[in-house]
């Protein structure tokens, strides 16, 4: 089960994200994530919460970086779990987006 929250901090529209970002939740989670960078200049996605990811989810976030590059803004995934930054470690995915140990706002 995934849970997706959204606030505004300083000038960054911040994507929580929590629970399991796999096959099941990753539809939901492009979808959100396609809006917030087609509507906002700084998209900046918080995975703290983020206890698993699977491919389906990393290609939700990658659609969701590209949306933002489509328009020229900022794009962040921050504050990764243990567990997904040991994804993001073996799946290079730092070379794709732009990812931080903490929230930039």
């Amino acid at each position: 089960m995934i849970q997706i929250k959204q606030e505004t901090r300083a000038d960054w529209y911040v994507v929580t994200v929590t629970g399991r970002a796999d096959a099941e939740a990753a539809d939901i989670l492009e979808m959100e994530l396609r809006m917030a960078a087609g509507l906002n200049d700084k998209v900046a996605v918080d995975l703290s919460g983020v206890q698993y990811i699977s491919s389906a989810g990393l290609r939700a976030l990658l659609q969701g970086a590209r949306a933002a590059q489509n328009r020229n803004s900022e794009f962040a995934v921050c504050a990764p779990s243990a567990p997904v930054k040991k994804v993001f470690e073996m799946t290079r995915m730092g070379q794709l987006m732009r990812i931080e140990e903490a929230l930039p706002c």
